[in-house]
């Protein structure tokens, strides 16, 4: 799912790498890339985002915050 989606921005199961063909010119192939969410994750992975994009979430600043700290960590455990 697109990022614009707030629900599932920071779902990691939404969050893999593409190459810049595919996913600037190719508009991230987001059939072919949902194929293959279900193939890694189970069948069904790239329906039940495609249900969690569409719902409503609202994050307080704090909330906010927190995710910027988790993944500043999980960053910093990639670089070392």
């Amino acid at each position: 799912m697109s990022r614009k989606h707030y629900a599932t921005r920071w779902d990691e199961k939404n969050c893999q790498v593409q190459c810049k063909y595919c996913n600037i010119f190719r508009h991230g192939e987001q059939f072919v890339f949902g194929e293959n969410l279900d193939r890694v994750y189970g069948e069904g992975t790239s329906h039940q985002l495609l249900q969690e994009s569409r719902t409503v979430v609202k994050l307080s600043n704090p909330d906010l915050v927190e995710k910027i700290e988790y993944y500043k960590a999980m960053n910093k455990t990639f670089i070392e």
